[in-house]
């Protein structure tokens, strides 16, 4: 028996180039939409990070201790902050798997979660493959439990067309804002990715 190769998501359209992304540069493709997480943090939630990575700071698991260092409740650690704590969430009872067996070594390109709505709109050229390159976040006030975060804003920032030893497309920069409930900015956050044909 033959095992098929994996079909390649086949993202962006053949009337667009690489420039064509570029003059999108400043532009916020949000559409004015806010991404609320799925919950509140919890100090479970909290706990089961700091665990994980063995963060012995007191202040990340005894209110008194975050009380005395000044803040209001059990603080989150930074790190956890953007990839923890403001998802919406990855999967539900109902939906399709996110890891099918019949796709391949390429996660990336064969994972059948939908491109994020901003691609869909994002004047891209034709491309199969995309991975995460970078990201860079800049915090203006810290997250404690009983804090829901929000994003906002999906603006391009960076595109860079580039040829690498893996294929040949573009280095791309997103930024987006995070606010609690009380309208506070969080943080900012840039997150970067490679789109590209493989070579």
């Amino acid at each position: 028996m033959t095992q098929e190769k994996p079909v390649l998501m086949r993202r962006g359209d053949p009337k667009y180039t690489w420039d064509d992304t570029v003059k999108a540069i400043g532009k916020d493709f949000s559409g004015g939409k806010a991404r609320p997480a799925q919950e509140t943090v919890a100090p479970s939630a909290v706990a089961r990070y700091c665990e994980v990575w063995e963060i012995g700071n007191p202040i990340y698991w005894d209110v008194k201790a975050a009380k005395q260092a000044g803040y209001g409740n059990v603080v989150v650690p930074w790190s956890s902050t953007q990839q923890t704590f403001t998802n919406d969430t990855f999967w539900r009872p109902g939906e399709p798997t996110r890891f099918p067996m019949s796709h391949g070594k390429d996660a990336s390109a064969a994972n059948p979660a939908p491109p994020e709505e901003s691609e869909g709109l994002l004047p891209m050229p034709v491309h199969t493959n995309s991975v995460r390159t970078d990201m860079e976040i800049e915090f203006f006030e810290p997250v404690c439990v009983g804090d829901k975060l929000t994003s906002k804003g999906d603006k391009v920032v960076n595109v860079r067309p580039r040829t690498t030893r893996i294929g040949v497309g573009a280095f791309i920069n997103w930024e987006f804002l995070v606010y609690n409930q009380r309208g506070a900015l969080v943080a900012r956050v840039v997150r970067g990715s490679y789109a590209y044909n493989p070579t």
